[in-house]
């Protein structure tokens, strides 16, 4: 069966023995999304075994209607059968192949449906609709559409026109954003509509005058003169609405013809049915959106650009400090090496006690100064590291009312007890967040957290969070006490580095990035990091070479050419030099604002 919709001039194929109209894109035959008077699923076409057709409405909210009349129970469908989805939404005509039309006498049509024309007093062409229920409104599914710049002020809905059995009018307002005003009185309920009433929409809105009501005409000459010389021009979103109902009624599929109508649509009514001014501001838009777009993609490639070389700097650094690391172990074990030959040819000669006993000394020496500089490892295995803990890292994403914030955090309990720095979760200039959502590193359901608590001076930039009904992994280890801190000796950070710009990959899943570097300077206040950060990476775990959080990372400080800068953020700004430093707090002191709660699933006392 074939169903022709008259509105988009467009033929629809029934593939099977069934199919459901509506707005659901996911139906059989999907219709106008942004019609209003459609229902989501609407209607049913089926054939039954006898291979006849019939048509079912499927609890729709305005009905489905066959041949004037709104169908209460299913109907069987001819060739030449004309239905509606609702009362003036879209037609469809039948056609069945080997059916022919029916010859036998039908029953006798409906009466002509009541007509409206309204004319705006300000000029412009006339509006007409039929129907015994006319809505007025902007949305394009209304029989009186309104869509040009005088017209801002109408609700998508705003006014029902409505014909009795006996063809006396009324209009309601639909609980419209700026009223509906008859005769200069806002009207609370269905208000009798006679010839040349003036009908207002909106305070400043609209004003139109009843020109016609069913049969009856109000003579030229009398009322609002008819001045089409006088049309408003058309709003950009009116514009736009209707070159997508000229693109919709290219055929399915046509991805490449659809968007050629959309665009020779909007060209067309730019250029007959807009003012010179309305143009000239258009296209300024156009061409400053297109700067904008412009200096945005450059901006971004600068930075991007900037981070690679701040990222290869640091890496380069890294290896430098690893080799004179491996150079210093290896002049290490020459000297050890020498001390042990030495020893074993003086025992072996039988020489003196004294001389056994001060190889034996210096030997010890020698070992405990190449512990001591190496420390558990030489070179620290920090893929084991984000093995054992990248899982535990989540992406934070603070929603306040007009904007969001993004940076790093950690689980440190099973539990969901959520670590990250405080100025991520807490903006007073931004007010309250709405929300708070921790996406958890090779997911990307994003869960919903609860603060807990915030430090509240500028060394305590630690908050807790607690993410609701989590069950999953924890960092490996805290050190509470600082014992793996110390100046010189590798660390790494895991977290995201410029939000989502970096974090999610193509599947919508988010990756963690993890930097190395070394620990530059100590404190009890704050750990000085040598190594790669940027915005975003506020509230990463800093780990020692051992795998366990040293730190909570808050900031960054870079040194651009010939000066210095500082970004809480976690990035700086100009020719930054090789090395950024990042600021993290110890652990340790992020303890204090762990619950009770916490702090016994972690083993420790309040």
């Amino acid at each position: 069966m074939i169903l022709h919709d008259e509105r988009r001039d467009l033929d629809l194929r029934v593939e099977g023995a069934a199919a459901r109209l509506g707005r659901d894109p996911a139906l059989e035959l999907p219709l106008d999304p942004d019609d209003d008077v459609v229902s989501a699923v609407h209607a049913r076409v089926w054939r039954d075994a006898d291979g006849a057709w019939w048509l079912e409405d499927l609890g729709s909210t305005n009905g489905t209607w066959l041949a004037g009349r709104r169908l209460d129970a299913p109907a069987r469908l001819r060739t030449g059968d004309r239905f509606s989805l609702g009362r003036r939404g879209p037609a469809l005509r039948v056609a069945i192949p080997g059916d022919v039309p029916r010859t036998r006498s039908e029953p006798a049509p409906a009466p002509s449906q009541p007509a409206v024309r309204l004319r705006r007093v300000a000029g412009g062409e006339d509006l007409l609709a039929a129907g015994a229920e006319i809505v007025v409104g902007r949305s394009a599914g209304c029989a009186v559409a309104l869509r040009t710049v005088a017209d801002t002020v109408v609700s998508k809905r705003h006014a029902l026109i409505a014909f009795d059995p006996a063809g006396a009018a009324t209009i309601t307002d639909l609980d419209s954003r700026n009223g509906t005003f008859v005769n200069g009185r806002r009207i609370r309920e269905p208000a009798l509509l006679r010839l040349g009433d003036r009908v207002l929409l909106g305070w400043h809105g609209p004003l139109l005058e009843v020109r016609g009501l069913g049969p009856a005409l109000l003579a030229e000459g009398e009322g609002a003169a008819y001045r089409p010389d006088l049309q408003p021009s058309r709003t950009l979103g009116g514009m736009v609405e209707q070159a997508r109902d000229e693109a919709g009624r290219a055929p399915r599929g046509a991805g490449r013809a659809r968007a050629a109508r959309f665009a020779r649509s909007l060209a067309t009514q730019l250029a007959r049915e807009s003012s010179p001014a309305f143009r000239l501001t258009a296209v300024a838009a156009l061409l400053a959106l297109s700067l904008a777009l412009v200096l945005v993609y450059r901006s971004a490639a600068r930075e991007r650009a900037a981070a690679d070389a701040r990222l290869a700097a640091a890496e380069r650094a890294f290896a430098h400090q690893l080799e004179a690391a491996s150079a210093a172990q290896l002049r290490s074990d020459s000297v050890i090496g020498g001390l042990k030959a030495s020893l074993a040819a003086a025992r072996r000669a039988s020489g003196s006690p004294a001389a056994v006993e001060s190889l034996e000394h210096q030997l010890t020496l020698a070992q405990a100064r190449a512990a001591a500089a190496a420390g558990p490892e030489t070179v620290a295995d920090f893929s084991r590291v984000s093995r054992e803990n990248q899982d535990a890292v989540g992406l934070v994403i603070t929603r306040y009312q007009s904007d969001s914030v993004m940076g790093s955090g950690f689980a440190v309990t099973r539990s969901g007890f959520f670590v990250t720095a405080a100025h991520v979760v807490r903006d007073p200039g931004r007010g309250p967040p709405r929300a708070i959502e921790v996406v958890m590193a090779d997911g990307r359901t994003p869960l919903t957290a609860d603060l807990v608590a915030a430090g509240d001076a500028p060394d305590q930039d630690v908050a807790v969070l607690k993410i609701r009904h989590y069950r999953g992994p924890a960092v490996r280890a805290l050190d509470w006490s600082g014992r793996g801190v110390r100046q010189g000796a590798p660390a790494a950070l895991i977290g995201f580095p410029r939000g989502t710009e970096l974090a999610f990959d193509r599947a919508g899943f988010v990756r963690t990035t993890m930097f190395a570097g070394v620990i530059a300077k100590a404190t009890p206040e704050w750990i000085e990091f040598a190594g790669f950060t940027d915005a975003g990476s506020s509230g990463s775990p800093v780990f020692d070479a051992e795998g366990a959080v040293i730190a909570v990372h808050y900031g960054a400080l870079a040194l651009p050419a010939g000066g210095s800068g500082r970004d809480g953020g976690g990035g700086g700004g100009g020719a930054v030099s090789s090395v950024p430093l990042g600021f993290a707090i110890p652990i340790g002191k992020a303890r204090r604002w762990l619950p009770p709660e916490a702090l016994a699933e972690l083993g420790l006392t309040p």
